[in-house]
Parts: C-alpha cells; sequence; structure tokens
C-alpha cells in the first residue's frame, strides 16, 4: 500500500494515500478502517474516511514510534484484489433547466447539448466513497471527465434540498437546503438522510450509485411517497 502516516498530535493521527479519486483506494480504506476497528478496537474513539485519507481520533495517547509501527502493521496486510460486492442503487433524478438551473449554462460550458450532459452523466456508475459536509451528504467517485467543471468563484446562497450538482471532478446531491458552489443540473425527489431510521442513509460507503432520469409528473409522485416515508429504494 502507498499510504503515509502523520501525527497531528498525540491523540490523532491521519493515514494519507495518492491524491487520486480511486476504488482501489477506498478497498485499502476499508481494509485499514476493519484492522483498526479489530485490533485497536479500545484505543479508537473515532474514525474519518475522506477520497485519500483516513483519521483516528485516539482515547490514548501516541508517539512517533507508535506510527511507525502501525503503519509497518498495514503494510504487512493480505492485499485485497477484485471489486466490491456492493449494491447499484438508482436514484430518481429529474434533469432539466427548471431543476437544475444551470444545465444549460454548462452545455454552453462544454460545448455541447443538454441531452448529452443528462445522458453522460446518468448512464455513469458511480462509488460512494464517504459521506461528509450535510447528513447524507454522498461523495461519489467515477464523474466523466467531459462533465468536469470549475466550482463556481461566487457559491450560491441556498441550493434546494434534493439539488444533483456537479463541482470540480465530483457529483453529489444536496440532502437538505445548503449553500453551495456546485453547478445544479437537476433534482432529486428522495429524502436522502431519515433521522427517523434506524439507517438514516441507505446507501453503504462501497455501494455504487446510478441517477435515473425521470419526468416531472413521476418527481412529484416520488416526493410525496418520500415525504409519507412509503418510498422504497430500488438497486441491482
Amino acid at each position: 500500500m502507498d499510504i503515509r502516516i502523520f501525527r497531528i498530535h498525540s491523540k490523532l493521527i491521519e493515514l494519507a494515500w495518492p491524491k487520486v479519486i480511486s476504488t482501489d483506494i477506498l478497498r485499502e480504506q476499508q481494509q485499514v478502517r476493519r484492522f483498526f476497528e479489530e485490533e485497536y478496537t479500545e484505543g479508537i474513539r473515532e474514525i474519518r474516511i475522506g477520497f485519500n485519507t483516513l483519521s483516528l481520533k485516539l482515547r490514548i495517547e501516541i508517539s512517533e514510534n507508535d506510527c511507525a509501527d502501525i503503519l509497518e502493521e498495514i503494510n504487512q496486510l493480505p492485499s485485497i484484489l477484485g471489486s466490491f460486492s456492493s449494491k447499484i442503487w438508482k436514484i430518481p433524478v429529474h434533469y432539466s433547466p427548471e431543476s437544475g438551473k444551470d444545465l444549460e449554462k454548462l452545455a454552453g460550458i462544454h460545448e455541447i447539448g443538454i441531452e448529452e450532459i443528462i445522458k453522460i452523466h446518468s448512464e455513469t456508475i458511480y462509488t460512494l466513497h464517504f459521506y461528509g459536509f450535510l447528513p447524507g451528504f454522498m461523495y461519489l467517485g467515477g464523474l466523466d471527465e467531459k462533465l468536469y467543471t470549475p466550482r463556481k468563484k461566487n457559491p450560491e446562497r441556498s441550493m434546494p434540498s434534493g439539488t444533483v450538482a456537479i463541482g470540480g471532478k465530483q457529483t453529489g446531491i444536496y440532502p437538505a437546503e445548503s449553500p453551495g458552489g456546485w453547478h445544479a443540473i437537476g433534482q432529486c425527489p428522495v429524502r436522502l438522510f431519515d433521522i427517523s431510521k434506524e439507517r438514516p442513509v441507505v446507501p453503504a460507503i462501497g455501494d455504487k450509485v446510478k441517477f435515473e432520469p425521470i419526468t416531472r409528473e413521476v418527481f412529484e409522485d416520488i416526493q410525496q411517497l418520500s415525504h409519507q416515508g412509503l418510498y422504497s429504494w430500488h438497486h441491482d
């Protein structure tokens, strides 16, 4: 594994991978996470994962020598090859200038038609790397490079709940109304975070996500079901 370890302070360490969005890195992160959960259960307060990092908040103090020993243990873990055994979740999206106010602008930036943007975005299968930013916000890897778009220089004060957007090399869904600097291309009618449920989020880290274009009428039907707690998620 190509990993570096940093002792941020006596009770916080961070493991860092190369700065790319990769399912191979995610696979290694999941393996390392299981290693810590099994071997260092009593000493760990919290584990957090990013695209290229894994941070550990500790209950005990740790030295630079301890960090070197931990890294040696990690590098001795067996290599895991192959793909994740994961679900592919189908997430409905209403793509339109009405639901995604930046859709026409993106078509101009990339010099392709709106339908081509929708086709590229909805035919791609994305990998869920981690949750963050807002409860239920999925950080997804796999955006087609044809749709890479720099974030807005001046973020919006408010992105509506369910906004599907593109920012940089990423795409995602705003699970709640929030300021944001990504480009809106559509809207999802499904609640992505429900605190009343035993599992507030449905897709698990390592699962796949595929967006499915829907009409405005279907959007409204699903939105009503979701608000009533009657919507059922679908996956392959």
